[in-house]
């Protein structure tokens, strides 16, 4: 039975989005599906509790904009790709998207996507804090190419590549990429990268490339020492998080390809982008610093 309520919801919520700014009679719905008008009142409420701003009248139900959620059917609607994004695996908090992603891996189909609304402990490189409030967005995807570990530092690139593509593509933001994590915009970052894998001596097992945005967030929130801004801090407006997300994977997909041979054209677009090259700069690792 409660399969069979599941399976309702997720119907309804279809339907709603096929007919998106129309009216959708409740009747139907019901006819359609085999269930009582009732039922489909009780199933629009609860995607109302999920984010769903859905109008009801004698005209039925009406959904007149997509929420700003970054559930599984939200983000597989539409998505223009091949392999990755097949599978999305959403959650509200996750302590780290990479953290969950490193521990499906082995046994996860390439290209699944995990995404939280909140991440608790998130992390970025050398295991230092990454503030993940809601608003941002927090993913990470399992990739699983046909390299040796000795080229994994393809996929960090692959995807710094990526998220740069979509913020210009679709915000018309100019983004340099600061070695090895930071995406930035101006001298101030919007985005950071962590790439973890899972090797044997010869072959790469998996890559989980987390990806973290501050895309909806006032960036006041971040202190000054951090050179953080967000995109909407930049444009004055929010943004629609699930477009962005979209355009990152379906960007993903084609910064991966040829991964395995040539990479000359995602290395040459990277150099380009770089917002390192040619200045003087300061390393800091585990063993300490030098310029």
């Amino acid at each position: 039975r409660g399969v069979g309520r599941l399976l309702s919801r997720e119907e309804i919520r279809k339907a709603l989005i096929q007919n998106l700014g129309s009216w959708t009679s409740g009747q139907g719905l019901a006819d359609s599906l085999g269930i009582s008008r009732a039922a489909v009142w009780k199933q629009v409420q609860s995607l109302r509790v999920e984010g769903y701003e859905i109008e009801a009248s004698k005209m039925g139900y009406r959904l007149e904009s997509l929420p700003d959620l970054l559930s599984e059917n939200l983000v597989k609607s539409g998505l223009k790709t091949k392999f990755i994004g097949r599978t999305v695996i959403s959650h509200q908090s996750l302590t780290s998207t990479n953290a969950e992603a490193k521990r499906i891996a082995p046994s996860a189909e390439n290209g699944t996507v995990v995404v939280a609304e909140v991440q608790t402990i998130g992390r970025g490189r050398m295991e230092r804090h990454w503030h993940s409030p809601r608003g941002g967005i927090w993913m990470s995807v399992i990739l699983k190419p046909k390299i040796p570990p000795s080229l994994a530092f393809r996929v960090n690139i692959a995807a710094s590549i990526a998220v740069a593509r979509a913020l210009e593509g679709l915000y018309g933001l100019e983004v340099g990429i600061k070695w090895p994590n930071d995406l930035m915009v101006g001298e101030r970052k919007v985005c950071g990268t962590l790439t973890e894998i899972g090797a044997e001596m010869d072959s790469l097992e998996y890559a989980v490339v987390g990806i973290g945005i501050n895309a909806n967030i006032d960036p006041d929130l971040f202190p000054e020492e951090w050179k953080a801004t967000s995109i909407s801090g930049l444009l004055g407006r929010e943004v629609l998080r699930l477009e962005l997300v979209q355009s990152i994977l379906e960007e993903l997909e084609r910064a991966c390809e040829g991964m395995a041979t040539s990479f000359d054209q995602v290395m040459g677009e990277w150099s380009d982008r770089s917002a390192t090259l040619g200045r003087k700069v300061r390393i800091i690792t585990r063993d300490g610093e030098f310029e």
